[in-house]
């Protein structure tokens, strides 16, 4: 019988089959993973981002922050549920979508273990009449230690948004905190002016990336867009309809604590404030561009302070110009830590006068539908305890000049930061 032999070419021929069977079971294996470990890894990640904050989170911008995924979802709520023959309804209710995400972050350095979080809130706001400074007392006895909108808690300026939007951009910060560097977290800020007089929207971020710093003009700017990004998706869900700004490619850092000017020279939010003699020297301001919060803090000699905060460098007076929301969440706040105390009317209830605690307020019409603008001045001491019910109390009592310096400066800084935001002269007087 004749046996078989195997050839060069047969053994070739077998091994060459044997690695194409070897090639054909990888491309399976490794199809399979793709598969199963690449575009449904990304589905579900992208499902993650389709279903928070009833679908107006930006993926694109999401990504940047929080990385490719798996991302976490944390709790959130939606106020009123939108339909589209409700969108007027939804907005006069007050409509209020919150939700947070949480992902590695994207790798730095090769590292991709970090963790960064987005918190959003997406507020409707509802159209007030011009000269309506009044506030809702059913509002204030439900607002608890809670505000209506979020208040960037900044003690020194925050920065514009820019590139057409108004809005701002904050840092967190802790108490005695100088160091912006160390920083991992911002607060942005987007308000939209919904067209055909019907309100506006008010998109807040907070985020947070606990490997990079703010130093980084790229991270400032990919916080910034996210907010810019909600605020348009939002627009379009919610039948806004609002002018939008171009994508932020840069933001400006707040002010740090040692970029003062010498007053005489500001030309931002402090331009045209007024020195007193030697004592008012030096302030910190950002640039004026339309944010719905400007701040100006001046800065002189605090003799009753011992120590390094007696130089012409410590805070003396916080001039706040406040819009839209943010007027609103003032007089609301007002009201809420001093109207059931005091017989005397407070920004809620005229237009103009003396602040419980000291300092004063003034008010200004603006045409746009947001209701009038609200500008404050407190000393160093009346800001402090203000958000702090733990500081001291016990300061001067402010003379004749200090009273005369703060209805002075008040009036300067509300009628540019009026005429910047196209309202009416502001009225200083009940």
């Amino acid at each position: 019988m004749a046996r078989a032999r195997l050839t060069w070419r047969t053994r070739t021929g077998r091994v060459v089959l044997s690695s194409c069977g070897a090639l054909v079971a990888l491309a399976l294996i490794a199809g399979c993973y793709y598969w199963w470990g690449g575009p449904r890894e990304h589905r579900a990640a992208q499902q993650v981002l389709d279903e928070a904050c009833d679908g107006v989170l930006p993926s694109r911008e999401v990504r940047d922050v929080l990385g490719d995924g798996p991302f976490e979802k944390g709790p959130g709520r939606v106020d009123v549920l939108l339909a589209a023959e409700d969108s007027d309804r939804a907005r006069d209710e007050g409509r209020t979508v919150t939700c947070s995400v949480t992902g590695d972050g994207v790798p730095v350095a090769g590292d991709n273990t970090n963790e960064a979080e987005v918190q959003v809130t997406v507020q409707s706001v509802p159209r007030r009449r011009d000269a309506d400074f009044g506030v809702d007392r059913a509002s204030v006895r439900e607002l608890g230690r809670d505000r209506r909108y979020p208040r960037p808690a900044a003690e020194l300026p925050p920065a514009g948004l820019g590139g057409g939007w108004r809005g701002l951009f904050t840092t967190a910060e802790s108490e005695g905190d100088t160091d912006r560097s160390d920083r991992h977290g911002a607060t942005v800020v987007t308000l939209l002016e919904c067209a055909r007089d019907r309100g506006g929207l008010l998109v807040t971020v907070d985020a947070k990336d606990e490997d990079v710093t703010l130093d980084d003009p790229r991270r400032r700017a990919a916080f910034a867009r996210v907010a810019t990004g909600t605020a348009a998706k939002t627009s379009e869900k919610w039948g806004c309809d609002a002018r939008l700004g171009e994508p932020p490619r840069t933001v400006a850092l707040p002010v740090n604590a040692d970029e003062s000017v010498p007053l005489a020279d500001a030309s931002g939010t402090c331009r045209g404030v007024p020195g007193r003699g030697g004592q008012l020297s030096r302030a910190w301001e950002s640039a004026s561009s339309g944010s719905p919060v400007e701040v100006c803090v001046v800065a002189g000699e605090r003799p009753e302070l011992p120590g390094p905060r007696s130089s012409d460098e410590a805070p003396r007076y916080h001039l706040v110009a406040s819009y839209g929301p943010y007027a609103d969440s003032e007089r609301l706040d007002y009201e809420r830590r001093h109207g059931e105390y005091s017989e005397k009317p407070g920004p809620g209830d005229a237009a103009a006068g003396r602040l419980a605690g000291g300092g004063r307020w003034a008010s200004a019409v603006c045409r746009d539908g947001s209701g009038p603008a609200l500008f404050t001045v407190r000393d160093d001491g009346a800001w402090r305890e203000d958000r702090s019910p733990t500081y001291d109390k016990h300061r001067a009592k402010p003379s004749a000049a200090d009273l005369a310096y703060e209805r002075t400066a008040l009036e300067e800084f509300a009628r540019r930061s009026a005429r910047a935001h196209g309202c009416e002269a502001p009225k200083l007087r009940p």
